[in-house]
């Protein structure tokens, strides 16, 4: 079972011992009560000797230097790179999962991390970014939150060195989990909102609220947050689903807050229920509409064939103020404080 690099495996900060075989996680909202010598749902946490441990600390199958615009984050540090790496395994169940090599691996995340030999440690991760002139780091492709202990300790040398700490997530980590990421530095985090409750209860087997709450905790904290949904057909594309979305950002997060609504693309087991077609532009464009009439200043389409939907207006002097390209800026009419150089209206984190 436990043929692995010693160097992945890291205790669990945050565990309860319900009994001599049973040890509950408490690093994201599932809270798994895992048996001896088993593992819980995101197959990255395991019972060993009675004591819970990550398998993941480290081990780093997924490197590549980002634009920050690709995670999406539209108003921080734009036009800047972010080291961005990843991990095995998954705390959601999402069947359209674009990156289910590594979320969902066949076989499984611990054969495949038994197969893994190379450590990349935190100290090195923070040399390969200052090397290679990155702005900062970013945390995405899988559920960043199963490198938890990992991130807090790489959030803290990366602020050491003047660097930006990003997380791209489900965001159904534990509040103690999050508090901690933004102790050690957490500067922005893009939170996929899959749908409305029944929806992401019914296909991702989770409760929204939490990641709702979440949301609002994380801009309480000081955190740089915006939102995404992966927009499906008949599955969360109703007007009154993407409404419901776009109202509780105004009042949760505020109006200013980014809503990125992204044009889904059939994946990983998508064909096996039913869904064929990618989402049609015209629901793309109509979401949009109803998230701009419900008060929100930055909408942006994301995986269009035309870039103009991912342009920053500016919602004091109506005047494009970054054009965007393939994930690059073409035009930058942001000052260094990040307010619009027409009327000085603040437009981003710089």
């Amino acid at each position: 079972m436990y043929s692995i690099n010693p160097k992945f495996f890291k205790i669990s900060k945050y565990q309860k011992k319900i009994n001599d075989k049973i040890s509950q996680c408490l690093t994201c909202e599932r809270r798994c009560k895992i048996s001896l010598g088993n593992s819980g749902f995101c197959q990255t946490r395991i019972n060993k000797d009675g004591e819970i441990f990550t398998i993941v600390f480290g081990c780093i199958p997924a490197l590549s230097f980002n634009p920050i615009e690709k995670k999406p984050l539209f108003h921080f540090y734009p036009g800047t790179i972010a080291l961005t790496i990843g991990t095995y395994g998954c705390n959601f169940s999402c069947f359209w999962c674009q990156n289910h090599h590594i979320s969902h691996p066949n076989p499984s995340v611990l054969d495949k991390v038994r197969k893994e030999k190379e450590f990349l440690s935190p100290e090195k991760f923070i040399d390969i970014a200052l090397r290679n002139n990155c702005k900062g780091i970013s945390i995405s492709f899988n559920e960043p939150t199963l490198l938890f202990e990992y991130s807090v300790e790489v959030f803290r040398l990366a602020k050491k060195e003047g660097l930006y700490n990003t997380y791209v997530s489900n965001g159904y980590m534990t509040k103690n989990v999050l508090r901690d990421l933004v102790e050690a530095g957490l500067d922005a985090i893009n939170i996929d909102i899959k749908g409305g409750g029944k929806m992401v209860q019914q296909y991702c087997d989770i409760d929204v609220e939490k990641v709702w709450r979440n949301a609002k905790l994380a801009k309480k904290l000081g955190v740089h947050v915006e939102i995404t949904t992966l927009l499906i057909e008949n599955l969360n594309s109703d007007n009154e689903v993407i409404e419901q979305i776009a109202k509780r950002i105004l009042e949760d997060l505020g109006e200013f807050t980014p809503f990125h609504i992204s044009r889904f693309f059939p994946h990983y087991k998508s064909y096996e229920y039913g869904i064929h077609n990618p989402t049609a532009i015209k629901s793309l464009k109509n979401a949009y509409e109803i998230a701009k009439n419900v008060g929100l200043k930055y909408v942006y389409l994301g995986n269009l064939p035309t870039t103009e939907y991912e342009n920053t207006i500016c919602p004091n002097c109506s005047k494009t103020v970054i054009k965007r390209v393939n994930f690059g800026i073409e035009e930058f009419l942001i000052d260094s404080e990040g307010k619009c150089k027409i009327c000085g209206f603040p437009i981003c984190r710089i």
